[in-house]
């Protein structure tokens, strides 16, 4: 991994690594999360472009699925989270190499569902806006 990427995005913001999206056999990889911002990026790779050198659709679609864990607190971290619906306008392709920065806004929690909008950007360019709504349901294992 080059040196910048472990030194997360190159933007400001207090950056930690470690959260990793799990998909089932296929994921985005790792993320960085500025909590306090309610943000999260990764470096556009290899495995996340098509043929062109663009982040496929797909890709960018299973990163803004994420956008509920950045804006609920610990104890909803708890609870299962299902996605209802998500919606994105793909406005520009992410490249080969890129940080991708989510930025999330919560417009809503209820009893039943999370709801989020985020922008997607690369530096100051936006390549995607996104609206999702989660189930907010308690998991079963939870104690």
């Amino acid at each position: 991994m080059p040196a910048a990427d472990q030194q997360g995005p190159p933007i400001a913001g207090n950056w930690q690594t470690g959260a990793v999206t799990r998909t089932g056999a296929w994921t985005v990889g790792d993320l960085w999360v500025d909590w306090s911002a309610h943000r999260y990026a990764l470096r556009v790779e290899e495995r996340h472009c098509n043929a062109t050198g663009m982040m496929h659709g797909g890709a960018m679609a299973t990163f803004l699925d994420g956008q509920a864990f950045v804006v609920v607190d610990e104890a909803m971290k708890l609870r299962h989270t299902p996605t209802i619906s998500l919606s994105i306008d793909f406005l520009a392709p992410p490249l080969l190499g890129d940080w991708l920065v989510a930025e999330v806004q919560l417009v809503k929690i209820t009893r039943s569902m999370i709801v989020t909008q985020a922008l997607a950007r690369v530096g100051e360019r936006i390549v995607a806006r996104s609206n999702a709504i989660y189930s907010n349901t308690p998991r079963k294992d939870a104690p």
